[in-house]
């Protein structure tokens, strides 16, 4: 019995947007920081970066898609297991692995990497289909002329490939469009940033920039979206504008 501000996404794309992401204007009213630019990276099922210019900066906000997150981590957790465990509980199974970096190299010749922001992908791209490849493609490294063993088998390689392949997703977007802004600290937040072995990748990829959780953005991480959306529902009510074209490419 009460109003629902809803489909943010659907509005955005009939905009002619990409329909994400969706919370970078609510990012730059909470977390923009006097101290210098920052970026929020977002470790959900895709990954996605809110670059922020310092408070009161004019300079416009990047945001856009940088590739998976933990989809195609927890796809191949649920693909090894056959369903009994759904994603890498804190890193342990990609720790225990080694990285197949021709693997990871080819993975990164996929075609939305070449893309320009504004730009989202989702599981459609970044999904099963891509796990099936790198887990035929590693048994060829790892395992020649063996048949699929019991779990883990390949397994721990696979995720560590796949781990590091979406480390260095995030390292070559951050290499392209977000460091050339300017940058004094990354924050991580979602699922992902809970994966040890996820954010040690992250690090390395990123370093020396400091890599901090995103406790550090003065709010609970988990509630940041939650919030957003708040706002966003608020501005829409008011008639404030809540889009950020630079991020979506809507009008």
């Amino acid at each position: 019995g009460i109003g629902v501000v809803s489909d943010f996404r659907a509005r955005d794309l009939a905009a002619g947007g990409q329909g994400a992401p969706l919370v970078p204007w609510a990012d730059r009213l909470f977390f923009s920081s006097p101290e210098g630019p920052r970026a929020i990276q977002n470790l959900g099922g895709m990954g996605n970066v809110t670059w922020l210019p310092p408070a009161s900066d004019p300079r416009p906000i990047t945001a856009f898609d940088t590739g998976p997150g933990v989809a195609l981590l927890d796809a191949a957790v649920e693909m090894g297991t056959e369903g009994e465990e759904t994603f890498d509980r804190d890193g342990r199974l990609a720790a225990m692995g080694t990285v197949v970096e021709s693997e990871v190299q080819r993975l990164m010749d996929h075609p939305f990497f070449r893309l320009v922001p504004p730009r989202s992908t989702g599981r459609e791209v970044f999904g099963p289909a891509m796990v099936a490849e790198v887990a035929a493609a590693v048994r060829v490294v790892v395992e020649p002329g063996r048949e699929v063993v019991a779990f883990p088998g390949i397994w721990p390689d696979v995720l560590a490939t796949l781990t590091a392949f979406t480390a260095r997703t995030i390292g070559d977007a951050y290499r392209r469009w977000v460091i050339p802004l300017g940058i004094r600290e990354v924050l991580l937040t979602g699922g992902g940033s809970r994966n040890p072995s996820l954010v040690r990748a992250i690090e390395a990829e990123l370093a020396p920039l400091p890599v901090r959780t995103g406790e550090a953005l003065g709010m609970d991480p988990d509630a940041r979206e939650a919030a957003a959306f708040a706002l966003l529902a608020w501005a829409h009510l008011n008639g404030v504008p809540g889009n950020v074209p630079e991020a979506t490419g809507a009008v």
